[in-house]
């Protein structure tokens, strides 16, 4: 009799992907922002004595001491050209660079959260509510209207029936995922604690989250004594934890423009495409005062001395482990810069006619999928490179997540969204006061200049833009 619960060996093959320490090290490096990569090198030239700031001015990583080691580019700007697909320069040799002010970024609050719904797989239907919980918010990027509320207003004013747990799991999953960290906040304390957990690892983001928790009521009120007790913090770590306290916003939507005509925080890009006289682009990596890192000439001496004794043994492989460290460190900036650099180039390009002209209507429907396959990079890494990162043009500056944007439909083919939002705008620009258009007869012009767009979709879209219905224009 056969026993149906005999055991049985069987072996089966699992492909598990496991991450090298420079992968994990370049993956968190790309996350960070200029100010942020300055912080990085600075406490890594405190933490490590083999790591050294270069002499003589280069905006360049030193050559690896190893011979192994991978071969950086040196040269900070490149001639953009559709036909060359080579990678472009890296940084500029004995050449200072100087970090340029900026101008404000040329889109609203709206259309940069809204551009960011691509990258999200969601139906139809999640998308539209995704986008009445985007344009439910204010103006400094926080949601004050209740979950109960927003789900009766979509009931009556969209006819989509939906409920508090799927609009909690769009506003949690969705939008405060988005850049900047801490929109969709219900409050300033849960809008501190999402930029805490974004831009801060370790004991730098438990520190703060401990802050924003467990210590709220004397973070309210100032009281840094208390709270020095009560976490345990020397004068120095309470002055650390301040300035990373400092750096956090309470308004994060405040850091884009919500208009063409209000001015936008000045900020730091990471890259500046501008165009020459002969028409050319011309795209190079804004490092500003970054230190240029070596290793230190000690290092290649020190690896040389004999090994006698055990504890000269034990002294080599720490010596060999820190080395290590300071040269994975150097390879890791150069890794980045040419993922930062492949990744800018792959959106110019896909997108040249806006570099060259300024003219949003020109901006193709792009996807993070879209510039991964024309760089060879991973997904992630892509999302990385753009999350936080600026580009400064000769039409504005903009955050990278802005050239993403979904697909619309003209004459049967795809067109960026914003080419409605402008033909919709353009349209009531240029209506009779006296006789504003109705929802209704927007969309027969808007299908007359080859829109295909429901009025629902039209309501929407005026909304976003700030324009109320024909009655109240």
């Amino acid at each position: 009799m056969d026993n149906k619960f005999a055991q049985t060996a069987v072996q089966v093959q699992t492909q598990q992907q496991v991450l090298s320490p420079q992968q994990v090290m370049v993956a968190r490096l790309t996350e960070l922002p200029l100010e942020g990569l300055r912080e990085r090198i600075e406490g890594e030239l405190e933490d490590n004595q083999w790591l050294e700031v270069k002499d003589g001015g280069e905006k360049a990583v030193d050559t690896p001491l190893s011979a192994d080691s991978p071969s950086r580019e040196t040269s900070a700007e490149d001639s953009y050209d559709d036909s060359d697909d080579t990678l472009p320069r890296a940084s500029a040799g004995g050449k200072e660079q100087t970090r340029p002010e900026l101008g404000d970024a040329r889109e609203t609050f709206f259309d940069h959260l809204s551009g960011q719904l691509g990258e999200y797989e969601l139906t139809s239907r999640e998308r539209e509510i995704a986008g009445y919980l985007i344009g439910s918010l204010e103006d400094d990027g926080l949601l004050r209207v209740p979950l109960e509320q927003i789900a009766d207003e979509l009931d009556i004013y969209q006819d989509v029936q939906t409920n508090s747990r799927e609009l909690e799991h769009l506003l949690v999953d969705v939008v405060q995922q988005m850049e900047p960290a801490g929109v969709g906040a219900r409050n300033v304390r849960e809008c501190l604690i999402l930029q805490a957990r974004r831009h801060y690892k370790g004991k730098n983001r438990d520190e703060l989250l401990s802050l924003f928790t467990d210590n709220w009521d004397d973070f309210s009120h100032m009281r840094w004594g208390k709270i020095q007790a009560a976490m345990q913090l020397d004068d120095h770590e309470l002055e650390q934890l301040r300035r990373r306290v400092q750096r956090l916003t309470p308004q994060p939507g405040m850091s884009v423009g919500r208009g063409h005509s209000e001015d936008s925080r000045t900020v730091t890009p990471d890259f500046v495409v501008t165009q020459d006289e002969e028409g050319r682009l011309r795209l190079s990596l804004n490092e500003g005062d970054l230190p240029v890192l070596t290793l230190s000439p000690d290092a290649e001496v020190s690896l040389q001395m004999p090994v006698v004794t055990k504890e000269d043994r034990e002294a080599m492989r720490y010596l060999r482990d820190r080395v290590a460290s300071a040269q994975l460190f150097i390879d890791s900036i150069a890794q980045r810069r040419r993922s930062m650099l492949l990744t800018m180039k792959a959106i110019i390009k896909l997108q040249r006619p806006f570099f060259l002209t300024g003219d949003e209507t020109l901006l193709r429907p792009m996807k993070l999928e879209d510039v991964s396959e024309l760089t060879k990079l991973d997904i992630s890494t892509t999302s990385r490179v753009t999350n936080g990162k600026y580009v400064q043009t000769d039409h504005g500056t903009y955050p990278l997540r802005w050239f993403f944007t979904s697909a619309a439909v003209k004459n049967g083919d795809e067109v960026s969204v914003r080419n409605i939002l402008q033909a919709l705008k353009d349209l009531v620009d240029h209506e009779d006061k006296r006789h504003p258009l109705s929802d209704e007869k927007l969309v027969a012009l808007l299908r007359g200049k080859g829109y295909t767009v429901a009025r629902r979709t039209v309501a929407k879209y005026r909304t976003q833009l700030g324009i109320p219905e024909s009655r109240l224009r």
